[in-house]
């Protein structure tokens, strides 16, 4: 059955108007019950579909979402897509995704073309950098949503995980193993926007603070060590991505300035692995030498050489309510931030220090 043809069909095999068909497809106008029964399930049986430009140009929405994620082999992001997928099947809503893959360039190019596209609203995973992205005036007629990150764009509602708790809880288990000389490893996609370490501590407190997921874990950091009085010392602190290879390089420039260290907390699992093999490679042994826990779990802790503790964030939620705030705009009401908990897996790469 052709879709342009779609009403005419249905009216000749149910016996009424094509105008009768409309109402009932629509939702409009007073039908008698039984009639429009007799529509649906004739609708249901050839296997009707609305025009996509035909319920665009009757009610203004495509049905379309879109949402931009900087990496969507990494679960972190493809969790989030597949929650605002499934979300968004609930409203009958099909979702249109783009990965930068980690790429401010591609990012800035992505938002431009959607800005020009038939979407109902947007899902906008930044690749943080703390600056402004000129592109973003050019969506200010599309509901919006920043997920993964918080206080991207003012009066922008933003659903994130609780990542200054994350950086707490994780410091804090830590500390209670007996360890205090925390290193902390600060990720970031493309380079660091900070000239050293000691201008990474100045920003902790800064208003760009929630622009960086590492901002707020670096926080909960400090205010563990300073619960127990322990020194936060910017010799510990060394700046990191979040490949396996970034955790070899940044592990081998943190002990390379042979400074005490017990512990370790580091962006992910893909960066634990790369910092296992410089341990192997130097004699280091986790976790009784070192212990480690890693920011994010990516599925992939407990399939490492060393079952890795880790912080687990329910980024599915993310997508879920992400959707959830788009069509709350869409439908004229109030969107606050919405903050996501988190939670520690302890496994074999952290124990207690002898």
């Amino acid at each position: 059955m052709h879709k342009k043809n779609g009403i005419r069909e249905i009216a000749e095999i149910a016996g009424v108007s094509t105008a009768t068909v409309s109402r009932v497809l629509n939702g409009k106008g007073n039908v008698d019950p039984e009639l429009s029964k007799r529509v649906m399930r004739v609708a249901e049986e050839v296997g009707y579909q609305p025009s996509p430009a035909a319920r665009y140009m009757r009610s203004k929405k495509s049905g379309l979402l879109g949402i931009v994620v900087p990496k969507l082999s990494l679960s972190y992001f493809s969790d989030i897509v597949n929650g605002a997928i499934d979300k968004a099947s609930e409203y009958n809503q099909l979702m249109i995704v783009a990965t930068v893959e980690g790429n401010r360039r591609t990012e800035k190019d992505f938002l431009s073309k959607f800005s020009h596209y038939m979407i109902d609203g947007l899902i906008y995973c930044p690749v943080t950098t703390g600056e402004y992205v000129e592109e973003m005036k050019d969506l200010s007629h599309i509901p919006l949503v920043i997920a993964g990150r918080r206080k991207i764009l003012e009066g922008i509602p933003s659903i994130s995980t609780d990542d200054e708790k994350a950086g707490y809880i994780s410091t804090k288990y830590l500390i209670q193993l007996g360890r205090s000389a925390i290193g902390f490893f600060a990720g970031f996609w493309e380079e660091a926007p900070f000239k050293d370490e000691k201008d990474l501590l100045k920003a902790i407190d800064s208003p760009m603070s929630g622009s960086f997921s590492t901002l707020d874990r670096l926080r909960g950091y400090r205010t563990a060590l300073d619960e127990n009085k322990i020194v936060m010392d910017e010799k510990r602190l060394v700046f990191s991505s979040f490949d396996a290879d970034s955790g070899y390089e940044s592990a081998r420039e943190l002990f390379g300035r042979l400074g005490e260290l017990d512990a370790l907390i580091v962006p992910n699992c893909y960066v634990a692995k790369g910092v296992y093999k410089f341990c192997t490679e130097q004699g280091i042994e986790i976790p009784f030498g070192l212990s480690l826990i890693s920011m994010d779990d990516l599925r992939t802790g407990e399939l490492l050489s060393i079952p890795t503790t880790s912080i687990i964030h329910n980024m599915y939620q993310v997508g879920v309510e992400s959707v959830l705030r788009i069509n709350q705009i869409i439908e004229k009401r109030k969107v606050d931030d919405t903050l996501i908990d988190v939670r520690l897996h302890i496994r074999q790469s952290t124990t207690k220090k002898a």
